[in-house]
């Protein structure tokens, strides 16, 4: 292991020298095997799952045989197996705009909202990929890491740590440690991936947090005082994901509910995995996905930062029918009425109709807040 290695060993993404071992482990681990018979064969006979499972063992081992680095698995793996099976079998289109707005040969920090907890950097990186473009490195939250198969695939997939959730001083060194690694990555002609917030956006709201900004500037402050200026060498790409629908959206209804009611939502053991397999299995109809011009503005503070990036995500999100019903339902009126058809709002709302009406409300409510973000956002620009 280098020096650099060794100084971020914490934090960093496995090496194609640690990949090999990382692959064994994988191959034998029967949670990663059950995981995927569940996604691929969800109702098959209880008999007939012991001889599923050994098929998919085996077939992992053919699949990985030849493959010995990370940028392999990536694109062999994740990027031409996994993700077009996903894209095919829980989508109806993957679209996306502005790629013109970027040089193949320039490096780019992106930062998006957050809706899906493995999807939406996955979705950036297929697509830069199939554009010519590197894949990103991406910012993964420590508190996913809850078994050794999630951290596995996480850290061979070019994932760097984001630590949370710890003493004041502890965090604050911790910080400057990630900081670090980040303007170290993008230094090297590397792009980044990382989310507008912490956590994602379950009430529709997509705001991004200004000590995200403040992080980035914590160790170049001596070499880059000037604050505008070093914002502009990183190549701030916004970045709007919009899904039609949200395969997680009665998962994080129910947790907001239970939020508003209780004042607090504990987690089971399993529902991070649970979250993750939903996401990536369940129906997502029409996906699109737009990259803004990169921030080139002057700016003084972080909030200013912030709310440019926000201003770029709300102007290039796309809203689908579902987003107009829930907003007119909920304000019980026809403002948006000529963007869907009767059909489509029966479909829609009988999909709800048995839920709790507490849950119900907010469910619809994290539809509709794109629309409201947006309003806002063009008021503000008026």
């Amino acid at each position: 292991m280098n020096t650099l290695e060794d100084k971020f060993h914490d934090i960093r993404p496995f090496t194609d020298s640690e990949f090999i071992e990382t692959k064994k482990r994988l191959i034998k681990n029967g949670l990663l095997i059950s995981s995927i018979r569940l996604m691929m064969w969800p109702k098959i006979p209880r008999s007939l799952i012991g001889l599923f499972e050994v098929l998919i063992q085996i077939f992992l081992k053919i699949r990985l045989f030849n493959i010995s680095t990370v940028d392999d698995f990536q694109k062999k793996i994740i990027g031409n197996r996994m993700l077009k099976w996903v894209l095919d079998h829980s989508t109806d289109s993957l679209t996306f705009t502005g790629l013109e707005n970027l040089d193949v040969n320039e490096t780019y920090m992106f930062i998006s909202n957050h809706r899906d907890i493995v999807l939406d950097s996955a979705l950036i990186d297929y697509i830069l990929h199939i554009n010519g473009h590197k894949v990103p490195y991406i910012a993964f939250g420590d508190n996913l890491l809850f078994n050794e198969m999630v951290e596995d695939l996480i850290r061979i997939n070019k994932a760097f740590i984001v630590k949370r959730n710890l003493p004041r001083k502890q965090q604050l060194k911790e910080l400057k440690h990630l900081s670090e690694y980040i303007n170290l990555i993008l230094k090297n002609g590397n792009h980044i991936w990382i989310a507008q917030k912490e956590g994602r956006a379950k009430d529709g709201i997509d705001r991004t947090n200004p000590a995200i900004i403040k992080m980035f500037h914590l160790s170049e402050r001596k070499n880059q005082p000037d604050f505008s200026a070093f914002i502009k060498s990183l190549n701030i790409v916004p970045v709007s994901v919009s899904y039609e629908k949200d395969p997680c959206d009665r998962i994080k209804a129910r947790e907001l509910f239970q939020l508003t009611r209780k004042g607090e939502f504990k987690k089971r053991k399993k529902y991070d995995l649970v979250s993750m397999a939903a996401g990536i299995s369940r129906d997502k109809g029409h996906i699109h996905v737009a990259f803004s011009k990169p921030l080139k503005g002057s700016y003084e503070t972080e909030k200013e930062v912030a709310m440019a990036i926000d201003n770029a995500i709300q102007e290039s999100y796309r809203l689908w029918p579902r987003n107009y019903i829930a907003y007119d339902e909920l304000m019980k009126v026809k403002t948006y009425s000529s963007h869907y058809s009767d059909l489509e709002k029966q479909i829609f709302l009988s999909q709800y109709k048995n839920l709790n009406p507490g849950v119900r409300e907010i469910l619809l409510q994290s539809y509709a807040n794109p629309i409201k973000s947006k309003e806002s956002i063009l008021e503000s620009n008026q």
